[in-house]
């Protein structure tokens, strides 16, 4: 199914796949294990040949792209966080950051490139350098392919996010989501299941400082109509208040519809392969609770059922995109059964 109204990345993934295909960077099995590879979470290590360069027009057009605020955080968070660095001072340590930018601009390049790595000096790793003659080149080649760069780094966070949570995720809260919902999801430990329903699911996970919650819910697929952002929205609102009540009395859970609206798109990268994703703000009625969503709408194989995942964050006054970052992560592993 396409609905034209949202904006839709299927072209870029395309795209990427064709040019991980064409750049060398199959895994090869007889290369030998390589490092671990480094960084923070959700940081991207930019390499440039001078400082003039990260300075000028390269740097300005690099941070406005992955320095992009982050849509539906309360507190202002980039989508990464940019460090930078000189060839110079691109020793074997920093080779083993696991996202790195690389730009070469030489007036002997003939032609612009982009070329993609995976695992090339450390593992995970995720590789761009792009090649160009001159400045100008190097804007409009980035301008071109930044959703291709930005999804790809956003990708390999989740995929080094699960490397770590998969080990954990043999328990009872996944064995229950199968069993209700038919449909495989790796829950790591330290999530508990807080509450079950016929078409509902709430996992939890409280620690004194933060909570992150994976709320399921499901219902007959009836038409397209179910996927529009007001439908999505009317749904989780309807099942958010009859099942995750407040703290104080008349209290419960509501996307906020005031201050930031939530934003859909069209997502084509999905273990579902279409799916729409929302992002925005909850809070609490009659209450002052309140932080970040994301959440993904699909159907199952059938088309029988439509299922909308949401994953949320409670961090009161501290910054919570990494945290929002590893429910994304986690609401990603849903797969079918095979």
């Amino acid at each position: 199914m396409v609905l034209n109204k949202f904006y839709t990345i299927g072209l870029f993934t395309l795209l990427f796949v064709f040019v991980l295909v064409f750049s060398g960077c199959i895994p090869n099995s007889d290369k030998p294990k390589l490092p671990r590879s480094i960084g923070n979470s959700s940081e991207v290590l930019v390499v440039l040949q001078n400082q003039e360069q990260w300075d000028g027009q390269i740097g300005q057009v690099i941070r406005k792209y992955l320095e992009q605020e982050q849509y539906g955080l309360p507190q202002v968070e980039p989508v990464f966080k940019l460090s930078h660095i000189t060839v110079a001072n691109f020793s074997e340590l920093f080779k083993k950051y696991r996202n790195l930018l690389i730009v070469e601009i030489d007036p002997s390049i003939t032609e612009s490139k982009m070329e993609v790595f995976n695992d090339l000096w450390a593992g995970p790793q995720r590789i761009f350098r792009i090649k160009c003659s001159n400045l100008q080149a190097f804007v409009e080649v980035f301008e071109k392919k930044e959703q291709i760069i930005m999804h790809s780094f956003g990708e390999a966070e989740r995929a080094r996010i699960m490397e770590v949570f998969n080990p954990t995720s043999k328990n009872n809260v996944s064995e229950e989501v199968i069993k209700a919902f038919n449909f495989n999801m790796s829950v790591p430990a330290g999530f508990y299941l807080a509450k079950s329903a016929s078409g509902f699911m709430w996992i939890r996970k409280e620690v004194p400082a933060y909570s992150q919650g994976i709320i399921i819910m499901s219902e007959p697929y009836v038409s397209e109509a179910q996927f529009s952002i007001e439908s999505i929205v009317a749904r989780i609102n309807r099942d958010l208040k009859q099942y995750v009540p407040g703290t104080s009395e008349g209290s419960f859970m509501m996307i906020d519809e005031t201050y930031v609206l939530p934003k859909a798109i069209q997502v084509t990268d999905f273990p579902s392969e279409y799916a729409i994703e929302t992002r925005g703000m909850w809070n609490v009625a009659n209450d002052f609770m309140g932080g970040p969503f994301i959440s993904y709408s699909f159907t199952d194989k059938e088309n029988e059922n439509i299922f909308t995942l949401m994953g949320y964050v409670y961090y009161p006054n501290q910054n919570k995109r990494d945290l929002l970052r590893q429910v994304e992560a986690i609401l990603y592993s849903a797969a079918p059964l095979k």
